[in-house]
């Protein structure tokens, strides 16, 4: 026996026993979804037609979705043009992201959507069984090891698309060292989001020769949604909502923050109130979980402070809130949109990795973020260089907002430039589209 199968042995009892508590878990937390059926790997599915290529493409939740649906969009478009009879079940593990797979395949007859089966009580087997799909596509970082075992016996190509891995989690699997460099020996393609996920793979195990790196194919929509008329009407209710009628002082935001950088950029804001009275500083950290605890952190140092579900306007003339918290999901590519200055959170503290600055740029925002952005390194190399942000400190936060504030026109070009980045960086779900496709017809 050699030690994957040992060490899988050992994960299958582990697995089936702690079983209950997982589905306890996540239910209480709300993000269980799907049918029991499919949980359990009961999938109803008819056999693939003759001449037919049928792909399992997996995702966790809602950020996974928005990646797969550009990768899947594309696959079957360049399908189509090869003349290859291709469709696709895309399993969804969370409620959300269900309903986010649901609705970017409504009208895609090609595409069914169902619940992630468990990966434990047999589930993986039973849906592979049923599904017998020629290759298995897991979004980011769903390593799951019935799964993975499974399907490399069942003789489908494994293929982990627009892999991302935290330094959290290297840290984590690195534990477990042998099991992983096992699973990771399974697949038949890593594409990894960037530099840095593909270093850290590689650090885990994973065969050199199969690594390579696709970007992020959730970014290829961010231009496209950004000037959608959808989002343009969203942006101008919210200005009413924080304003009343126009904007009254400059905003600040900042995005994606996390513990410790709110104080940093709390202080930033405190030393430019000053000779800016009437800017606005809006704080959305990454987890909402924290907003009581922010509600306190600002209430102590005596900055009125309103969240952005309350009531409009959020900012009353002659008063009001000097500090915004946003305490509502989905709006933060809103918020960089009405900002003067937008700050990357994640991104100020070491051992943090950073966040997404793509997402102000898409906006035309000028940009600042610290000099943790490991997770999004091309990215920041790319906006650098440029001219689309400015890299700062906790030292130098408020002289950098401040330059930003006096020269509009300057942070103007700024923010074109990192629009202009982003609109000529090639498009990934092309690519990795591509990619598959070549694995399974090779």
């Amino acid at each position: 026996m050699d030690s994957l199968t040992m060490l899988m042995w050992v994960y299958r009892i582990a697995a089936d026993l702690a079983g209950p508590l997982v589905v306890l878990g996540t239910t209480l937390k709300g993000r269980f979804g799907g049918r029991w059926q499919d949980r359990l790997g009961l999938v109803s599915a008819p056999a693939p037609r003759a001449g037919q290529t049928r792909l399992w493409f997996h995702g966790a939740s809602v950020g996974e979705a928005k990646s797969a649906a550009a990768v899947i969009r594309a696959l079957l478009a360049q399908a189509d043009e090869k003349g290859l009879d291709v469709e696709v079940y895309f399993s969804v593990g969370t409620p959300a992201g269900l309903e986010a797979a649901e609705n970017a395949f409504s009208e895609e007859t090609r595409v069914t959507v169902f619940g992630a089966p468990l990966d434990f009580w047999g589930s993986p087997a039973r849906a592979l069984e049923a599904l017998k799909p020629r290759a298995l596509v897991i979004l980011e970082t769903e390593l799951w090891p019935n799964l993975i075992e499974g399907t490399h016996k069942s003789g489908a190509k494994l293929v982990l698309a627009a892999a991302r891995l935290t330094s959290r989690s290297f840290r984590r699997y690195k534990i477990v060292g042998k099991f992983m460099a096992g699973l990771l020996g399974r697949f038949d393609l890593i594409a990894a989001m960037g530099e840095t996920e593909r270093d850290l793979y590689a650090a885990l195990g994973a065969p050199p020769d199969r690594l390579t790196i696709s970007g992020n194919p959730k970014f290829d929509r961010l231009l496209a949604d950004a000037a959608a008329p959808a989002f343009q009407e969203k942006t101008r209710q919210w200005t009413r909502k924080i304003w009343g009628d126009e904007p009254r002082g400059p905003l600040i935001v900042a995005g994606s923050t996390h513990p410790g950088e709110e104080e940093l950029i709390v202080r930033a804001f405190e030393a430019i109130i000053s000779q800016y009275p009437a800017a606005t500083l809006l704080l959305a950290p990454r987890h909402l979980g924290r907003i009581s605890e922010l509600m306190s952190f600002l209430n102590n140092r005596n900055l009125p402070v309103s969240l952005t579900s309350g009531s409009a306007p959020l900012i009353r003339s002659g008063g009001g809130p000097r500090v915004l918290l946003a305490d509502q999901m989905g709006q933060l590519s809103s918020f960089y949109s009405l900002a003067n200055v937008s700050i990357v959170g994640g991104s100020l503290i070491e051992g943090l990795m950073g966040h997404n600055p793509l997402e102000p740029a898409a906006t035309s925002t000028p940009m600042l973020f610290g000099p943790h952005m490991a997770s999004f390194a091309l990215e920041a190399r790319g906006l650098l260089a440029a001219g689309g942000a400015v890299e700062t400190s906790a030292e130098r936060l408020a002289s950098d907002i401040e330059v930003w504030l006096k020269n509009p026109a300057e942070a103007t070009r700024s923010a074109r430039a990192g629009h202009d980045y982003l609109a000529g960086r090639p498009p990934a779900a092309p690519a990795l589209a591509s990619a598959i496709l070549n694995l399974i017809t090779a």
